[in-house]
């Protein structure tokens, strides 16, 4: 099930001249093994086609705010969000005007051929 963690409900600790946000926990409960990093830029007023991954979990860092959808929910998302996706859920991004939305897309365990696109 897709877990969204909001850095927004998070406090801001200091730390020596810096400030931190610890934003998620996440337990696995297979072994990852591997993981792959992807970073993302995507154009403003773009709607990425819908898709799903057959046995890889996939956590995305959002940079600046975009919306989501997961199955039938879309989400607002803002800067630092963490989203995380299981094997089988449809995911996809909805772009606002503007400019780019940039995401970092880990996948867990990095499996390069586990795409699942519609029809």
């Amino acid at each position: 099930m897709v877990k969204v963690y909001r850095a927004s409900e998070t406090i801001l600790k200091s730390r020596a001249g810096y400030g931190v946000k610890y934003v998620a926990d996440i337990g696995f409960e297979n072994p990852i093994g591997s993981a792959g990093f992807i970073l993302v830029k995507i154009p403003p007023q773009m709607k990425t086609t819908p898709h799903a991954h057959g046995k890889l979990e996939e956590a995305f860092v959002i940079m600046n705010a975009t919306k989501m959808g997961v199955n039938e929910t879309l989400y607002d998302l803002l800067e630092g969000d963490i989203v995380v996706v299981e094997p089988g859920e449809w995911h996809w991004f909805e772009t606002p005007d503007g400019g780019d939305v940039n995401i970092i897309a880990v996948k867990m365990p990095n499996l390069k051929d586990d795409k699942i696109e519609t029809d």
